[in-house]
């Protein structure tokens, strides 16, 4: 029963996780001002719902995350492994993009690298999936019954 119920919270846990990034992305791309805003000031770019910095790139790299997540939530291996590949890559980002901002003075925007845009609103999206990601890919293993023994 305790099974079941951890491989189902890890399921369901990728398979929103995969939803949320599924649809940061695709609305990332929809051309409303009032949805995605373009400030100039900063490095010009755009705010998914008026909070998190993208460009073009930045949306694929979303859509990317989370059409993976829903094709691994279809197995518990495979939601797992997901969990720690996408969990270790945001927490990075998290770290990186915090350092890259730090180096420059905390500005209110940062190109990451030169070409992906970054502020506060997506460090703090980074840390908490990246965390929840990891945590759904090593929480308890299903433990395994024992076998009679022999001898």
């Amino acid at each position: 029963m305790a099974q079941t119920r951890t491989s189902n919270f890890i399921l369901y846990g990728v398979r929103l996780l995969g939803l949320v990034y599924t649809a940061l992305g695709a609305l990332g791309f929809l051309p409303f001002h009032f949805l995605n805003p373009l400030h100039q000031e900063g490095v010009g770019a755009r705010y998914l719902l008026n909070l998190v910095a993208i460009n073009t790139l930045h949306n694929l790299i979303h859509l990317a995350i989370g059409v993976s997540g829903l094709w691994a939530a279809r197995e518990l291996p495979s939601a797992r492994l997901w969990g720690r590949i996408a969990g270790a890559v945001l927490l990075l980002l998290f770290v990186a993009g915090m350092w890259q901002a730090g180096l420059e003075g905390f500005p209110k925007d940062q190109m990451f690298l030169g070409f992906l845009p970054l502020n506060s609103p997506g460090h703090i999206l980074h840390l908490m999936s990246g965390g929840l990601a990891l945590y759904l890919g090593i929480t308890a293993r299903p433990s395994r019954q024992a076998g009679p023994s022999t001898g």
